[in-house]
């Protein structure tokens, strides 16, 4: 007689997707989420396809609306890491006769997500809620002679409320990388 050894039927996989488990699933899920909240997520740009980036050496800041809530802190980030990237790509700020301007506006919105997790069979399904912050950055240049919006970029990301100042900072520098990755446009 043959005994025929039976392979052990439960791998990580099924162990996974145990209805015991999908619980911890749930959660690792939701970590993984909540880890990569401070990234980026969309970013999008658009430009005169008329205007002549290749005569932009110079920049300078516009001022900020007044009556406007400015924060100042977050402000001066996004500005450093503009002329940072601007500087990289052989643009220099200056307040005498600039070739354009720049405008920075931010914002917050407070979202929240709902979602159910299911235990046993017996178990009646729990909806959770999870609130974060959505923040978007918005970088418009204008021709300084002209007056004109010639080129908009936008940059999105998720964040937990009360984000610290070193995820901000990630943030923003990513944020405006992936924006300004395609300015000056190379074609008209």
């Amino acid at each position: 007689m043959t005994v025929i050894k039976r392979l052990p039927t439960t791998s990580l996989i099924t162990e996974l997707f145990n209805m015991k488990n999908l619980r911890q699933v749930a959660l690792l899920y939701l970590m993984f989420l909540t880890g990569s909240c401070s990234s980026v997520h969309d970013v999008s740009y658009d430009y005169d396809r008329q205007a002549d980036f290749t005569s932009l050496r110079t920049y300078y800041w516009l001022a900020m609306p007044e009556g406007v809530k400015t924060d100042y802190l977050l402000l001066n980030r996004i500005r450093d890491a503009v002329s940072a990237e601007l500087k990289a790509k052989g643009l220099r700020v200056t307040t005498y006769k600039p070739d354009f301007l720049i405008a920075v506006q931010a914002g917050t919105e407070e979202k929240q997500r709902t979602y159910t997790t299911y235990g046993t069979y017996y178990q009646v399904p729990q909806r959770r809620q999870y609130r974060y912050e959505e923040r978007t950055l918005l970088f418009e240049f204008v021709d300084a002679k002209s007056t004109e919006l010639i080129w908009r970029g936008e940059a999105k990301g998720f964040f937990e409320p009360n984000t610290t100042p070193e995820k901000l900072d990630k943030f923003v520098k990513e944020a405006v990388q992936k924006t300004l990755k395609n300015f000056p446009p190379t074609s008209k």
